[in-house]
């Protein structure tokens, strides 16, 4: 296997427990999700779906912002740097055809078949989408799946999970071009620069436009989403919680990471140290966490959110910490209302 599977593939994990869910005809479980051991959670195929259509365009958005950090647009377009990310890509779909084989999901021929029909996100995905979801409840009143929504809701995942590992390794092949080409400095000018413009494109992206259009509408959903969503690719817990006299402190820790597991293989590929390229990664997860927690938290508390150590920059386990204080921030809520929601086209 080229890439890390504790990091790159807990997908199959998760799409093999659904095959286990559907032979025990545990219907609901299989669309909602259930909680499992060791502070696990199968997320279900309805959020797994819905995550992954975001993260193919958070993929995406990561791609063309630090490119435009470098100053270099125009890589989108470098013959070098194409050629070396689908040959990486192509490492990522032998691992899929080697999991899906092994764990029972799906025949191997069916990953050569999405990707000869194109991997891109479907102009239409938000109804697609829609009608699964519509049939999925009329299913489980029937205690019986079709076939064919079965199978659709398995190639619509495993299409999301190829193709945004297609941008992450581009990203990837893109941040090591620009260490190899600029050196190292240049990469964290490029990120230091975008980062607060990522950070709300990305939450305007999530919030106020992929995850509604995927049915995750009001704010208990997303919050559903934003939660269990997470569990499709990452092994999550609760770290220690502690007060410092007004203030209450969090812990979160990220065991594994998708984007950590694919920068090291292309920093290693390309003669480069595995940890070279991980600020261009965990400098706007960071961001990232802080607005949503500006966007999530109440306004009778103030949030901080910051990175403690992470795997793509220290090759530890993440650990991230929200504070909180008491305060009266609607003023927080009022400004994300307008940058998140307030012109979303």
């Amino acid at each position: 296997m080229y890439y890390d599977e504790f990091h790159n593939h807990k997908w199959a994990r998760n799409l093999r427990y659904a095959r286990r869910l559907l032979a025990d005809n545990r219907l609901e479980a299989f669309y909602y999700g259930e909680d499992l051991p060791e502070e696990d959670v199968f997320p279900g195929m309805r959020v797994m779906a819905a995550y992954w259509i975001s993260v193919e365009h958070e993929m995406k958005l990561r791609f063309r912002t630090l490119l435009n950090g470098a100053g270099h647009p125009e890589w989108e377009h470098d013959s070098e740097l194409i050629a070396q990310a689908n040959d990486f890509h192509a490492r990522y779909l032998a691992d899929m055809r080697e999991l899906v084989e092994r764990d029972g999901i799906v025949p191997p021929e069916r990953i050569d078949t999405l990707a000869k029909n194109g991997l891109e996100t479907p102009a239409e995905w938000a109804v697609q989408m829609r009608e699964m979801q519509e049939a999925s409840l009329e299913a489980i009143q029937h205690g019986k799946f079709p076939p064919g929504l079965l199978e659709q809701w398995f190639d619509t995942c495993l299409r999301s999970v190829a193709n945004y590992n297609r941008y992450l390794i581009w990203g990837g092949v893109n941040a090591a071009a620009l260490v190899r080409r600029e050196g190292i400095e240049a990469l964290r000018r490029a990120v230091d620069a975008t980062v607060e413009q990522f950070m709300w494109e990305v939450s305007k992206e999530f919030f106020a436009t992929v995850l509604p259009q995927a049915g995750f509408e009001d704010i208990g959903d997303l919050m559903e989403l934003g939660l269990r969503g997470m569990y499709a690719d990452q092994y999550y817990r609760k770290g220690e919680e502690r007060e410092e006299g007004e203030k209450t402190i969090r812990q979160s820790i990220l065991t594994n990471c998708e984007l950590a597991g694919i920068y090291y293989r292309i920093a290693e590929w390309n003669g480069l140290h595995r940890l070279a390229l991980g600020y261009g990664i965990c400098r706007y997860c960071e961001a990232h966490g802080q607005a949503t927690m500006m966007i999530s938290m109440p306004p009778m508390v103030s949030p901080q959110y910051r990175r403690v150590v992470s795997l793509g920059m220290d090759g530890e386990a993440c650990l991230f910490e929200l504070t909180t204080v008491p305060a009266d921030d609607m003023e927080r809520i009022l400004k994300v209302q307008e940058i998140v929601f307030g012109a979303v086209e």
